[in-house]
This record gives C-alpha cells, sequence and structure tokens, in this order.
C-alpha cells in the first residue's frame, strides 16, 4: 500500500503547473481598481477635464482600501496559492491517507473523503466568507456613498429669487453628477471581482479534479465497497457451500460416527479410572479415620496417666512438706532438749566446784553434737528437695 501511495504522489507531482509568484496575481487584482481611483484622483486635482467632488474622492477611496483587503480572499489567489504549496498538499494528504486505511479482502485503502479533505484544506487557503459577500459589498457600498454624496451636496433651496434658485439647482445636479462616481467605481469593482473570482474557481476546479482522478486509488469509492463486500460474501458463501457439502457426505458421518464413539469409550473409561479413584479416596479416608481414632484414644491415655503423674506428685509434695514441718519441730525440740541438758550440765559443773568431768558427760556432749550435726543435714536436704 506504501508503495501505491508513494508511486500515485510521484504522479501527482508530475501534474504541477510551473509556480509563479502571488504577489503577481494580487497586483494584477487590484491593478484595475488603482488605477480607476488614480483616474478619480486626477479629475479631483483638475489634472483631467472632469469634476470629482471632495466626499466622492473620499468614499472611493475607502470602497479601494476595502477592495485591498477582499482581494486577499479572491479565487484567483486562492487558486495561485494552492498551486504555489502543493508540496505541503502532498504531504497532508499522505498524512489523511494513512490515518483512514481500511482493508477490504486483500485490498487497502483510505475510507475517508476526498471531498471532505479538499474543503478543509481550502479553507484554509482563504476565508469563504469574505468571498461570498465580496460580489454584493462592493456596489452595495458604491450605492450607499453615492446618496451620501447627494446628501452632502444638496442645497437648502432657501434662494428668493429665479437666478439663485437656478444656481442651487445647478449645484445639485453637478453634485449628483459627481455622486454617481462612487457607484460607478463600485459596480466597476464588483465586476472585476465576480470576473477573477470565477477564473480562479475554474482553475481551482480543475487542478482538484486532476488530483482526485490520479489520486483515485488511494480512496474507496461507494462502488468498489460495495463490489468488494459483494465478493468477499460471494466467496463466504462459497466456502459455507463446501462446507455443508462436506458435511453432507458419507465419508463425514461415518468418520463423525467413529469420533462420537470414540469420545463415549474415552468417557467409560474416565468414568471407571474415577470410580477407582473415589474407592482408593475412601479407603484411604478410612484408614485415615481408623488411625485418627487409636492416636485419640492414645491421647486420652497419656493425658489420664498425665493427671494420675500431677496427682501422685501432689500427693508426695503434701507428704513432704508434712514431713519437713514434722522434721522441723523434732529439730526445734531436739535443740532445746540439747540446750536444756548442757545448761544442766553447766550448773552441776558449776555445782561441783571445778569437779573433773566424766567420761560420760563428755561421751554425751560428743552425741549431741553429731545428732546437731545430722538433723542439720537432713534439714538442708529437705529443703533442697522442697
Amino acid at each position: 500500500m506504501n508503495e501505491d501511495m508513494n508511486e500515485t504522489l510521484q504522479n501527482l507531482a508530475s501534474l504541477e503547473t510551473p509556480q509563479r509568484s502571488c504577489a503577481f496575481v494580487y497586483m494584477k487584482l487590484i491593478l484595475l481598481p488603482t488605477l480607476a481611483y488614480i483616474y478619480f484622483l486626477l479629475g479631483f486635482l483638475d489634472i483631467l477635464h472632469f469634476k470629482v467632488g471632495i466626499h466622492s474622492i473620499i468614499l472611493i477611496g475607502f470602497i479601494y482600501i476595502v477592495s485591498l483587503i477582499f482581494a486577499k480572499h479572491n479565487g484567483e489567489l486562492g487558486a495561485c496559492t494552492f498551486l504555489r504549496y502543493a508540496k505541503e498538499f502532498q504531504t497532508e494528504l499522505h498524512e489523511y491517507v494513512s490515518k483512514n486505511l481500511m482493508p477490504i479482502g486483500s485490498t487497502v485503502k483510505s475510507n475517508a473523503s476526498f471531498e471532505n479533505f479538499i474543503d478543509t484544506y481550502a479553507k484554509r487557503i482563504r476565508n469563504d466568507n469574505y468571498a461570498s459577500v465580496a460580489a454584493s459589498i462592493f456596489p452595495t457600498m458604491g450605492i450607499l456613498g453615492t446618496f451620501i454624496s447627494i446628501a452632502l451636496t444638496l442645497p437648502n433651496f432657501s434662494s428668493q429669487t429665479a437666478g439663485a434658485l437656478e444656481n442651487e439647482i445647478t449645484l445639485l445636479l453637478s453634485g449628483v453628477g459627481t455622486a454617481f462616481y462612487v457607484s460607478i467605481y463600485g459596480i466597476l469593482l464588483s465586476l472585476w471581482w465576480i470576473f477573477f473570482e470565477k477564473r480562479g474557481l475554474s482553475r481551482f476546479d480543475r487542478e482538484v479534479a486532476l488530483i482526485q482522478e490520479s489520486t483515485a486509488s488511494l480512496f474507496w469509492s461507494k462502488e468498489e465497497i460495495e463490489h468488494a463486500y459483494l465478493q468477499e460474501n460471494l466467496q463466504h458463501f462459497d466456502r459455507i457451500g463446501r462446507m455443508f457439502e462436506h458435511l453432507s457426505s458419507n465419508d463425514f458421518f461415518e468418520r463423525l460416527g467413529k469420533n462420537i464413539e470414540a469420545k463415549f469409550e474415552l468417557f467409560d473409561e474416565m468414568l471407571t479410572l474415577e470410580a477407582a479413584a473415589v474407592k482408593r479416596g475412601a479407603e484411604h479416608i478410612k484408614d485415615g479415620m481408623e488411625m485418627l481414632a487409636k492416636s485419640q484414644e492414645k491421647q486420652r491415655d497419656l493425658v489420664q496417666v498425665y493427671d494420675d503423674m500431677l496427682t501422685k506428685l501432689s500427693q508426695f509434695n503434701e507428704n513432704t512438706t508434712t514431713l519437713h514441718v514434722k522434721m522441723a519441730e523434732s529439730n526445734e525440740e531436739m535443740i532445746a532438749t540439747n540446750q536444756e541438758m548442757l545448761r544442766v550440765l553447766k550448773a552441776t559443773s558449776v555445782a561441783r566446784n571445778e569437779a573433773p568431768s566424766n567420761e560420760e558427760v563428755e561421751s554425751l556432749k560428743e552425741s549431741l553434737k553429731i545428732i546437731d550435726a545430722e538433723t542439720e543435714e537432713i534439714i538442708q536436704k529437705m529443703d533442697a528437695l522442697k
């Protein structure tokens, strides 16, 4: 598609006419208005032998300035501008076609309208609003200027004598004569504008027609789209017909029956495998439940053993505590007895007045010391056990 587009644009470039300066075209458009205004200006300056009033020169000058503005929007200048920027037109046309490509079958063309593109492009060259009113605005301004000139030169008609009245009538007629120059200038500009407007539009339409003919291969026409869709539908119908022909053959039904039979066999096999898998899964679940029940029973036994151990440990702690209390009480009683015995021994010794100690007393003291040591050891062991 890109190769065809480039080839078409090259062919389009070959249709280009030699460029000319648009400034020359603009000068041509304002040539007659300028010469006519100079002619009336020479009459006002008495260089030429016809009378033109100052008000008429001012009004004609105003129309002349308006014509200079409107000349930029004439069809002749627009056609020249279009030909001058032909390269930019080709670039924009290439982008426009590329953005609106639509494939139909194996052919790819632009689905956009060439007319819409050329209308949009032409509106950027000139202002159609100015061009549409220019042909009527010049004579309208000329007639308006005529009435303004007549109004400015209209005398008061207050004279009392016939001679003075004749002078006023002569002044009126001379003013009316010069006032019509404004209308003549406006009508002349209108005819000049219409001539070049139609000429420029004809040239523009001719160039656009050549371009449209050269780029026709890039755009889908209504007939081409209908023809392409008709071909696509015919091809689809042909494929559908071949498909139905294939479906209606005996070989197809035979293969279809074999495929269905094979599918049912495969389905039966899948059901058998699924039933075996379900049975095996149920057995595994049953075994697991039995193992879980056994583990729960063992866990309950362990809990019972643990509770028994806690009970016995609690009883042992209570017995140990009781034994410790009793031994502590016995120890205190033994200590008190020992102290009492020592006190008695000391008193006896003092009473005998330094009598020498016999062997029985010494043996009793040693026994008391041994008993104290063993009692302290038993108490420490009981504290550690507790």
